[in-house]
Formats: C-alpha cells, structure tokens, sequence
C-alpha cells in the first residue's frame, strides 16, 4: 500500500485558485499510471484522468457526472464493496482515508487490486481520489523493487509544486521538504531541514504553531489556521494532516489576501460611516427583508435590528408587505410611500452589491409629514383663493345694479309726495349703502394693491390723521393722547397706512364706554418702527384673541368682521407684523414696521 512518503505529497488541501493551477495538476497525472479524480462532497465525478476508464473499458467522459458510489457498484469486487462504500462515505464527512485496498473487475474478467488515498479539501466541497496499481506477485501485494511503487511517482509529482510542504515524523524530525520549502528554509533560515527537529529549525518559534501542531497529533484531525510567518514575513494560511508516521504541512503565502480583506473592510466601514450619516432611516436588507445593517436614526426610532426582518421591525407583521415584494421582484430602483406610527415616510429602494457581492437592498425612509401637511395647507389656501377671487368677481358686479336700484329709489322718493312712504324709500337706501359698505371692505381686502410705495415718515402720518381721530373720539365723549417720536422713513403706501391707522384707531375708540382714552405712538424698537395703539376697553376673549384678523370675525352688532382682516392684509404687504396683547384693562395692537437699523439707536416700550 502508499507509504509514509505517499502521505507527505498529497497530505495537502489544494486550493486550485486558476485554471492554470488545475490544468497543470491534470498534465501531472496524465503522465503518471496513477488514477486521480475530483469529486464533489456528494460523491459525483467532476473530473477522471483515463487510467481508471481505459483499465476498465471506457472513457473519460462516461465516468463525468456519475457517483463514485455508482463507479464502485457497477466495478468493484462484491467482496470490497462494504469496506469500499465505508471509505468513500467517511471521507465525504471530511475523514482522511489512506492504504484501503480494493479489486475492479476487468473487461477480461480479471480483477486489478489498487491501493487509495481519499483527501477531503472540505473548503473547496470537494475530494480528490488517488489510486496506485498493486503488482500481482502471488500474495496481492507490491514488491520493495517494484518501480511503480506510488510513493516514488507522488515524490516526483508533487516535490516542485509552488506551495510549500513539509513532513514531521512522530520525533518532530524533517522527513520530508518539497522544493519550494526547502529554498524558502535556506533563504530565511541559512540551513537545510532535513533530518532536524522542529525546534531546532525554529528555536525562536511562538507556542501557537506548535500548539495547533500538536492538537492536530493528538487528535488525529486536520487542522487549518492563519498565522503571521516568520518565514514568509507575512500571513499565511496553514493546514496540518495527522497520520500515524507523523505530520503533513502545506501552507501558502496569503499576504495579498489579507491586505485585500483589510481594503475591503477599511471601504465597507467607510461605506458604513456614509450610510450611517444620510438622513432619515437607512438600512440595508436581504431579498428576504433580513436587515443586516442600520443607520443611527433607524437604531434610535426602532432599536437594534438583531438580524430580524424589516416588517417585523417597522409593522409588526409576519409576512413582507405585498407592494414591497413587488418591487422586489423587479430588482430596479423604486419609490412609494408608507405610513409608520402616524408618520409618512418617502421610500426610496435601490438594488445594492455589498463589497464581498452579496446582493441587498438599499432602503431609506424619508419623514414626509410637515410637507404632506403643508401641501394639505396649500391646496386648502389655493382653494380659498380661488373662492376669494370669485367672491370678489361677484362683489364688483353686484354694485353695479346696487348702484342702479339707489338712484332709482332716490327718484321714486322724489317723485311720491305721500309721507309715510318716505320712511321707507329711506330705509332701503340706507340698506343699500350699508350693503355697498360691505362690499367696499370686502374688496379692500381681496385686492392686492398696485400702487407704488413712497418714502413716508410714520409719525408725519399719524399727526396728519390726528384731526380725524379727535373729531370721532369728541362725538363718542372719548379722549385721544397722542406721542408721537420721529422715526426713519419707511417704503410704505400712502393711502394703505391711512386706512390701517383709521381701522385700529376706531376699533380701539368703539371698544370703550365713554371717558375712555385712546393712546397713539410711534417710536424706534431695535431694528423695528413701531405703531402703537392701546384702548381702555374690556379687553378681547382668548377664544377670540387666537382667531383675530379672520375675515367676518366680529364681537360688534352690526360689524362686518373686515377691518381688522383689512389691517392684517395691508401689515403682510409692508412685511409688518401685528402684534395683539389684551387683558380687562384694554387691548393694544403693536404694528412693527423692519425699518433701517443703521438710524434706530433706542428703544421705547409703550
């Protein structure tokens, strides 16, 4: 059967990692009267050289696809089957096997007795089947001078392979070092291994190698480990075969690996860390909605993901949401909206290949809600301004034959000298010009001004309109206290600020019983110019207060609700705020004016 050395040179997982790689190691064999096949870990021939198929009659391509299993019912000798059917079924589980012998019958009807290695490479789920011909020599086994004795051939095969391997027997003594071993040995080491111990090589050597060697001796089971190497200054991946005689140690060289593995870990925290930042809630999830990273707004609204599913996480349910899926299907980018605890959410999907290829979802939720809120209010206040526009239409037409049906009243009044008819003649007029009033004010405030601004100082205005004021203050047995402070010029419209100061100034001089007083200012308040105008009334209801400048809002019998809404409307066009405080003791409305702040040096309170 295979000796020590037939261990040694196959006691290697060979990572085929290029075609090259596996074209050579099929050349190899292809020149030696060895059987070699690949197979997988279920046992299916992916790969037979034709010493085997040509022994038994066939071809290469017949055995492709099929079983070893099958391969070994059809061929073997009755007798071998079991032991040949345990072989092959242990190293499927990833068992070594090595030295089973077994019989294939020959087209002749003649049997060949063949001795095996079976060497699972479980990383790369499969195992390679190596078999020499035993010489027939009476007793069915090979002779000492036989010169296709396999441990010479596999020697010749495998000793100038690009890894490197080596053999320690049960002494921890070098047996055996391939080529590229041995040169590696001579350029770091300055000696040759062979016939040395281990710890003579290596008298420097950190424990670890030597406890993994040792776990792999002891247990008898393979081992494979990474480790930095003082050989190769560099890491390299190892992997230990035990065996009764001693040790089979190949390892490669996986510097380049590992620097690549760091460069992809250095981009995916990066990718992380920008992922992490975007706004909103951002995860990235499987096909299956598993959520395998999420961003830190997401952890703070939802808490850690612990690999559960996004519909378990955000909606509580047991199975994906069907829109969802759909989109899935499609594998394209997408975008709907959805609402999570009474907050609308933006979703925005994108196919997404994390940087080892995995293929996942990249989802991020937007919080939508202010502006579905205010595209609510938008579409409310366009609808209000289509009203105000066709009730201002209507206000404007509705004068003309107001105006028609006066001037005829006037006539008929004129004309009918019975006098108890002239009570009435006065009455529908009067209604008529209370009606027409509505209207002017009404179109007051629907219609936004043309007229250009001047440069008009506030306090000049409000001491043109004092006269007026006085006059409507007197008929009411009211007072009127003016103080007036110079104040900057401002952009205003002269014949607007008139109507806002008569508006305020009457509503504050209505709002009290007689012996009231009406106080008026104007002053400098930081980078304001400030219009003042406080009452002594009863002071306005909160329910009110919160509602005040509404159109038709009014606490007066017989007030239209106009004149304060005028006096917003004309403040919004000068970008001025109105500011309304009240208690018992009256009301004041602040009326703040942005004026120049170079030329506002001090402020006054009223």
């Amino acid at each position: 059967m295979m000796g020590a050395k037939n261990e040694i040179t196959f006691a290697k997982s060979i990572r085929i990692t290029s075609q090259e790689e596996l074209n050579m190691l099929k050349r190899v064999f292809s020149n030696f009267d060895y059987v070699f096949s690949i197979n997988s870990l279920d046992g299916r021939i992916q790969y037979i050289n034709s010493v085997l198929p040509a022994l038994l009659g066939d071809t290469q391509d017949s055995f492709i696809g099929q079983t070893a299993q099958e391969i070994i019912r059809r061929y073997v000798h009755p007798d071998d089957l079991e032991l040949t059917m345990q072989a092959v079924n242990a190293v499927i589980s990833g068992q070594r096997i090595q030295g089973f012998e077994n019989r294939y019958r020959l087209p002749d009807g003649s049997y060949q007795r063949f001795s095996w290695m079976l060497i699972p490479l479980v990383q790369e789920n499969v195992f390679y089947a190596i078999a020499g011909k035993m010489a027939k020599n009476g007793t069915g086994t090979l002779k000492e001078d036989d010169p296709e004795k396999p441990d010479i051939k596999l020697h010749n095969v495998f000793h100038n392979i690009s890894d490197y391997f080596y053999v320690l027997d049960n002494e921890w003594k070098f047996i055996y070092v391939n080529a590229s071993s041995a040169q590696l040995f001579f350029e770091v080491k300055k000696q040759e291994t062979l016939g040395k111990f281990y710890w003579d090589v290596f008298p420097e050597t950190d424990d670890f190698y030597f406890l993994k060697f040792s776990e792999a001796k002891f247990s008898q089971k393979h081992v494979c480990f990474e480790a930095f190497s003082l050989l190769t200054s560099g890491w390299v991946r190892v992997n230990v075969y035990p065996s009764p005689e001693g040790l089979s140690i190949y390892f490669r060289d996986i510097s380049e690996q590992k620097k690549l593995e760091k460069s992809l870990e250095d981009e995916q925290k990066r990718l992380y860390a920008i992922l992490n930042g975007l706004p909103g809630l951002v995860y990235l999830r499987t096909h299956e909605g598993k959520v395998v990273f999420a961003n830190h707004t997401f952890r703070e609204t939802h808490g850690e993901p612990d690999n559960r599913k996004c519909f378990e996480i955000l909606f509580n349910k047991e199975e994906p949401c069907s829109y969802c899926q759909l989109s899935l299907a499609s594998n394209i980018s997408n975008q709907w909206q959805c609402v999570i605890k009474d907050t609308i959410y933006e979703v925005f999907q994108h196919p997404f290949d994390d940087l080892d290829g995995t293929p996942l979802f990249l989802m991020q939720l937007l919080d939508i809600t202010k502006r579905k809120l205010a595209e609510e209010e938008i579409a409310h206040l366009d609808r209000l301004n289509l009203v105000g526009e066709l009730a201002a239409s209507i206000a404007h037409e509705v004068r003309n034959p107001m105006t028609t049906v006066r001037g005829f009243l006037q006539i008929l009044k004129n004309k009918n000298t019975i006098p108890e008819n002239a009570e009435y003649y006065d009455l529908m007029i009067s209604e008529l010009d209370r009606a027409n009033s509505i209207l002017t004010e009404f179109l007051s405030v629907a219609k936004a001004s043309n007229k250009l601004f001047t440069q008009v100082k506030l306090h000049n205005l409000v001491d043109s309109l004092y006269p007026l004021v006085m006059a409507d203050a007197t008929n009411q047995d009211k007072q009127v206290v003016l103080e007036t402070k110079e104040v900057p010029e401002l952009s205003l419209n002269e014949r607007e600020m008139r109507q806002l100061v008569l508006n305020l100034t009457r509503n504050g001089l209505e709002a009290m019983q007689p012996k009231g007083t009406l106080t008026i200012k104007t002053y400098r308040d930081a980078d304001s110019v400030v219009l003042a105008v406080q009452d002594q009334g009863s002071g306005i209801s909160q329910e009110i207060l919160e509602r005040i400048g509404t159109p038709f809002l009014t606490t007066k019998e017989g007030g239209t609700g106009l004149g304060l809404s005028t006096c917003f409307t004309i403040a919004e066009r000068h970008n001025a705020k109105i500011e309304v405080t009240s208690s018992a003791s009256g009301t004041r409305f602040l009326v703040r004016f942005k004026g120049p702040a170079a030329e506002i040096r001090t402020s006054e309170s009223i």
